[in-house]
């Protein structure tokens, strides 16, 4: 019997049902600890300024998940547990809905880091506006990012709206974004015409979110910055829209 027990063992670690993250035969719980100590960082401090919260997305965080050395940090009890009481997130994203692109995994930051806010294309709506401003009146934010992407859908389908106007029944829901976005898209016929549209409409929403009242006040003091950015899909890197 013993020897068939070390059998099924051993078949069954061959075949990678035993060995996996702190699972392995003869990982223990110091193994699992040591990790999570490394991944949680325990000198890290949240961004005081908007420079720095830039910094820690882009500079660190982003640059991480580009070399795939995430940390996924503040996932803990010890995070956790604080976070009932209160939050004090240091950045709001206002990002596109797609599935490629979720804010918390490319920017590799945690509970309590980000407010983030989602709809296709960005697209801004009453809801959204409101978001952000609540964001804003929280001293802790420092920086909102517009964040678009490579290859976005909603963009797609705003271009081909404003080149076939006369398409029937399309849905009025659909017919508000593409006419949120239609104004960012170039003449056809313009070369990288997608690529361009995508840019203009991250540099549109910034610039209406910049002129908003709750927002205004705290970047010209100078303790809040709202930025457009872009992540690229085939390369894992998001970087600044100027």
């Amino acid at each position: 019997m013993a020897s068939s027990r070390r059998g099924l063992l051993r078949g069954l670690a061959a075949g990678g049902l035993v060995a996996g993250a702190g699972l392995s035969l003869g990982a223990g719980p110091a193994t699992a600890a040591s990790r999570r100590t490394a991944r949680q960082n325990p000198s890290w401090t949240p961004p005081s300024t908007p420079a720095q919260a830039e910094q820690e997305l882009f500079t660190h965080g982003n640059a991480r998940w580009k070399v795939q050395a995430q940390l996924h940090p503040r996932e803990y009890d010890d995070t956790r547990t604080p976070l009932v009481a209160a939050q004090h997130p240091w950045a709001m994203i206002v990002g596109c809905i797609d599935s490629r692109v979720p804010p918390e995994l490319i920017f590799d930051q945690g509970l309590g880091d980000l407010f983030v806010s989602r709809t296709a294309g960005q697209v801004l709506d009453g809801a959204v506006l409101g978001s952000t401003a609540y964001a804003a009146l929280e001293s802790s934010v420092k920086l909102v990012v517009v964040l678009g992407h490579q290859s976005c859908g909603a963009v797609k389908a705003a271009i081909d709206r404003k080149d076939n106007p006369g398409t029937p029944n399309f849905p009025p829901r659909l017919e508000f974004l593409t006419t949120a976005i239609k104004d960012a898209i170039p003449p056809a016929g313009t070369p990288n015409r997608e690529n361009l549209a995508i840019n203009e409409n991250i540099r549109r929403i910034r610039n209406q979110l910049l002129q908003e009242p709750q927002i205004a006040p705290r970047v010209a003091a100078g303790t809040l910055n709202v930025i457009g950015a872009r992540y690229e899909l085939n390369t894992w890197i998001a970087h600044k829209i100027v």
